[in-house]
């Protein structure tokens, strides 16, 4: 088994982790807890597990410029 936790320091990590939270299976999800987003993966596939990863680090990059420009509109 493969497993994978990520601690992620981003701003507005509840926001952020209730925008991925619709895409979460058995085997990888993402949780909020003080202040930080955390991503879990549980496979037993190695290209399972960089699918994933890969997946939930392109949805940050693309959450980050949503935020990035929201924080400009709003200034």
């Amino acid at each position: 088994m493969l497993f994978a936790r990520l601690r992620v320091e981003v701003e507005f990590a509840d926001l952020v982790h209730r925008s991925l939270k619709p895409d979460d299976m058995d085997w990888c999800y993402t949780y909020f807890r003080d202040g930080r987003l955390f991503i879990e993966v549980r496979t037993e596939k190695i290209g399972a597990m960089i699918n994933a990863l890969e997946d939930y680090f392109i949805n940050l990059k693309a959450l980050q410029s949503v935020i990035n420009s929201l924080k400009e509109i709003k200034s």
